[in-house]
Parts: structure tokens; C-alpha cells; sequence
């Protein structure tokens, strides 16, 4: 997912967070894999990891809620409202 050539411990940190997003995603909110990273693409997760470390700090729960938000998926978001 990444193509940079900067070096390889940020990246690994953000392979680690999109992974765990995705894992999120997939268990919390019923995405398949392709759907999660594809959301986690369009939402621009790595490009916002690069640019500011913040993210870091936020969960990768809280990463999905916020894609998911961002998108508009009103029936995933419901799985939160309702868990």
C-alpha cells in the first residue's frame, strides 16, 4: 500500500494502524477486506499519517468510526449506535 522510500519505521507504523482499521472494520462493522481497504484509501489514512503523527494517538476504532462517518455509511454506523 505504501510507495514512498522514506524510512521504513513510520511506514511500518502506519501498515501496522491501516491493518488494525481494517481489522476494525471488518469485525465491528461487518466490511469484507477489499470494502475496508478501500474505504481506508479513499479516506487518505496513510497520506494523514504522513502528515501529521496526531493520528497516531487515536485508536483504530475510532479511525473507523471516523471513515465511516466521512462516508456516510448510515447502516455501519448504526452497528456502533446499536452495539
Amino acid at each position: 500500500m505504501l510507495s514512498t522510500n522514506k524510512s521504513s519505521e513510520p511506514l511500518n507504523e502506519i501498515n501496522l494502524i491501516i491493518n488494525r482499521i481494517a481489522h476494525e472494520l471488518i469485525n465491528e462493522f461487518g466490511k469484507c477486506k477489499d470494502e475496508a481497504m478501500n474505504l481506508i484509501k479513499r479516506s487518505e489514512v496513510e497520506e494523514s499519517l504522513m502528515e501529521d503523527s496526531m493520528g497516531f494517538h487515536e485508536t483504530a476504532y475510532n479511525w473507523a468510526i471516523s471513515i465511516l462517518t466521512d462516508h456516510n455509511d448510515h447502516e455501519a454506523l448504526e452497528k456502533y449506535l446499536y452495539h
